[in-house]
């Protein structure tokens, strides 16, 4: 059971990491930064089931609060350049 729960972080992870280099849209970036974070979360449970509950309830909270701060600026740069590309935006400048 360790083995594939330490298979399913692994995926989770690497799956996470190619849709953030491959990403150039925000939004696709952060649900690939969103898949890593669930991947760590897995080997933190895979390790030590009993000991990580309290961690990985505070990593999640944690979580849910960047991801509604994310998303929020996320909004407010469509909302003002009209583009989530990330190249694009890159190309800004001041």
């Amino acid at each position: 059971m360790t083995a594939l729960a330490y298979g399913v972080a692994i995926a989770l992870l690497l799956i996470g990491l190619a849709a953030v280099l491959s990403g150039a849209n925000a939004v696709k970036t952060l649900i690939g930064i969103e898949i890593a974070s669930k991947g760590v979360l897995v080997n933190f449970v895979a390790t030590d089931p009993a000991g990580s509950q309290g961690i990985v309830i505070l990593l999640i909270l944690i979580d849910a609060i960047v991801v509604a701060v994310l998303l929020g600026l996320v909004v407010a740069v469509y909302r003002q350049y009209g583009t989530l590309d990330l190249d694009a935006l890159g190309r800004l400048t001041w």
